[in-house]
């Protein structure tokens, strides 16, 4: 799981890296995007190498696909030509979910409603870190309007509330039509960790960050999306689990 997970987590910092203006934010944290994406994307490369499976032709032109992409953002942000790494960084998501995809037991990933919880999975991971990161960017970059960062926080409440009533609705819904022997009970305790630490709480951390962008207490702001951030990842990595063990979306 570690792989499937770092992948996807690069794919959502690069998806961060795509939603902001590339023209309101600095060349700084979109380096930074890349340096992070492609550090992920190397460990996930790492995890898979190690695993007992073997590595497939798909797997491996999945990772050709996402290491090429990161790269191509993090080579022409160091040019600042920065709409072009805006579309590379695009297509980077995109690649690391596929990759995601193909990580997955084949049971598993022929079905849609799987890939669209990678995608959100891979979304709210990278969101809250790039969106805390940014945060930080105005200790230096005093030029920088709120502009961008409220953007960015908007676009992690969107993304978590999808990803809820996505998770949500697809994930029981399946299980009520083809239900799962001891389904509750071997995972009940799981499934609400999922929807208490990795929704409920954060959405009220979001909120409250939300009210301290407003007021230009961007510090503040970006202390409570570290809070967010490690309650997002446990519930993440918790849903990418049920995901493995269940085969629902989560």
């Amino acid at each position: 799981m570690p792989e499937t997970f770092l992948i996807l987590f690069a794919g959502g910092v690069m998806l961060a890296a795509a939603i902001c203006d590339p023209k309101q934010v600095t060349l700084l944290w979109l380096r930074l995007a890349g340096i992070i994406a492609l550090s992920l994307a190397a460990l996930s490369i790492f995890f898979t190498a190690r695993g007992d499976t073997p590595i497939t032709l798909d797997v491996k032109l999945a990772y050709a696909a996402a290491g090429t992409t990161v790269l191509g953002q993090l080579a022409f942000v160091q040019i600042a030509w920065r709409h072009t790494q805006r579309g590379l960084a695009l297509a980077a998501f995109l690649a690391a979910v596929t990759t995601a995809w193909t990580l997955l037991p084949q049971d598993q990933a022929h079905h849609p409603a799987t890939l669209l919880a990678l995608a959100g999975n891979a979304a709210v991971a990278g969101i809250v870190l790039m969106d805390m990161l940014l945060g930080h960017a105005y200790l230096t970059a005093s030029q920088m309007t709120n502009r961008p960062f409220a953007r960015l926080n908007l676009a992690l409440a969107a993304a978590l509330a999808i990803r809820a009533i996505t998770s949500g609705g697809m994930a029981i819904g399946m299980q009520s039509r083809h239900p799962i022997y001891m389904f509750w009970a071997d995972y009940g305790l799981m499934i609400g960790t999922r929807y208490l630490v990795g929704f409920v709480v954060p959405a009220v951390f979001i909120y409250m960050a939300h009210d301290c962008i407003k007021r230009r207490s961007n510090q503040a702001a970006t202390g409570i999306l570290y809070v967010t951030g490690i309650l997002l990842m446990i519930g993440e990595l918790t849903g990418l689990w049920l995901v493995r063990q269940t085969g629902l979306p989560f």
